[in-house]
């Protein structure tokens, strides 16, 4: 028979007061101190012992013939972060023009903090205990338990989502005053907080290009989920139209309301869904023969709408190539998988390639009276490095489709604002056009930075 548990007396400490006195009287030896304090700085000094073993050693390897792997390449780029910043420094000082001492101070210390910063996340990813364990580690988060990472969601039959696509659908509404202003508080003190709210910049582009007898067209590219919400979620195997973030229909409307021409993609998107997949499985892009027919589309609104001011031209005669191309998507690389690993297969895709008329690759002319500014949906199959081949991009399929010569702008990253921003750094850029695409993911309406980009007053004739 137990016996019942027996009370503390009467006026004595408490169990919790006496476990506090027992902690704070607790006695270490010197011993188990000096091996903790050892344990400590060996954990420390490994990392960067071992990084600069390994350096001494390829490079040894190298001298002897060996062939030189990526690993002094990636310490070069996490030091280029530090030894740049001077010179960013320079020149936004020379910059400066007329700003006070104060403002001056503020900025270059966000420009040295941006790069402890770059260079603290760059050694984090060029690490090379990172780079041995990470992969395996994830072969097993994403192999067997069906686990992404920081920036991958994995979805149904093998397909891939990018983060930020799916977070733009499924969070909150990106004119919700709330979510702007946790947009901005949440801006690292080294850097200036984004602008999150899209609708002025876009009606100050539309009215300095206006300004200039020049046609805008927005065009925002939906998502990958929004267009395939059945291969994220079984909750939507039926899903009609596209997805979007809640502010979206509203912001459009908006935009139309004020002006604004805008081609939406979305429907013909989701009606072209039936027939079979519009994006590709691992990658976060549209398949080349979605590309393809919006730009049909959206060459017949820039006829439309460009009818009185487009002026009658040439053929320039280009022709097509056929062309297969074989690739492992952008998503399926973020998951930093080991070599050689068998859950993502590389995905093949039949491109519509345009050539001139002497069978060379399709060039943008500046002098084209149509201008595309875009991102990587833009780029995709035009940029050799991105590894979907080349001479294929939305510029050359809506070059192929107005039958005329167009100007190219594009850049992959902060579609938001660095278009925009290159071609105000650029304004002859903008002489003869008649009509400008702005192309963006809609994911950047959520997370881009539409900071308000001030083009020069066009010249008098």
């Amino acid at each position: 028979m137990s016996q019942p548990e027996q009370p503390l007396p009467a006026g004595g400490h408490n169990r919790e007061a006496l476990a506090l006195l027992e902690i704070e009287h607790t006695n270490v030896s010197a011993t188990t101190v000096r091996l903790l304090v050892a344990f400590f700085l060996i954990a420390i000094a490994a990392v960067p012992i071992a990084e600069l073993a390994y350096l001494r050693i390829t490079a040894s390897a190298q001298q002897g013939g060996v062939p030189e792997d990526d690993s002094h390449e990636g310490i070069a780029v996490a030091w280029s972060h530090l030894s740049t910043v001077p010179e960013h420094v320079a020149a936004y000082t020379a910059a400066a023009g007329d700003s006070s001492a104060w403002d001056r101070i503020v900025a270059a210390n966000r420009i040295v903090l941006t790069g402890l910063s770059g260079f603290e996340q760059a050694l984090e990813n060029e690490s090379l205990i990172a780079r041995s364990l990470r992969p395996p580690a994830q072969l097993v988060m994403t192999g067997w338990l069906g686990a992404g990472n920081e920036r991958v969601y994995p979805g149904r039959e093998q397909w891939l989502f990018y983060r930020q696509d799916v977070e733009y659908v499924t969070g909150p509404g990106f004119l919700d005053r709330a979510t702007m202003r946790r947009r901005v508080g949440a801006a690292p003190a080294w850097m200036a907080p984004p602008q999150p709210d899209p609708r002025h910049a876009i009606a100050q582009f539309n009215d300095d290009l206006e300004a200039r007898g020049i046609q805008l067209v927005v065009m925002p590219t939906p998502v990958k989920p929004g267009v395939h919400p059945e291969k994220l979620a079984r909750r939507y195997p039926d899903a009609t139209g596209v997805l979007q973030n809640p502010s979206y229909h509203g912001f459009i409307d908006g935009l139309r309301r004020s002006g604004v021409l805008v081609f939406d993609p979305s429907e013909a998107l989701a009606v072209a869904r039936r027939t079979g997949p519009q994006y590709l499985a691992t990658d976060t892009h549209w398949r080349p023969e979605s590309m393809e027919s919006v730009a049909e589309l959206l060459a017949g609104v820039i006829a439309s709408a460009g009818s009185s001011s487009l002026p009658a031209t040439t053929d320039p005669g280009h022709r097509i190539e056929r062309l297969e191309v074989t690739n492992t998507g952008d998503v399926a690389r973020m998951l930093d998988l080991p070599p050689g690993h068998a859950l993502f297969a590389p995905e093949s895709i039949w491109l519509r390639r345009v050539l001139q008329a002497d069978g060379e690759p399709w060039r943008s002319t500046r002098d084209g009276d149509v201008l595309l500014i875009g991102d990587s949906f833009s780029n995709i199959y035009s940029l050799e490095s991105m590894g979907w081949g080349t001479s294929a991009g939305f510029a050359e399929q809506l070059s192929y489709a107005l039958r005329r010569p167009i100007d190219r702008l594009v850049q992959n990253d902060q579609g938001a604002f660095a278009t925009r921003e290159m071609l105000a750094r650029d304004p002859g850029r903008l002489t003869g056009k008649r009509v400008v695409v702005y192309q963006f993911a809609a994911r950047e309406l959520a997370f881009g930075d539409w900071k308000a980009i001030a083009f020069q007053p066009p010249t008098e004739p």
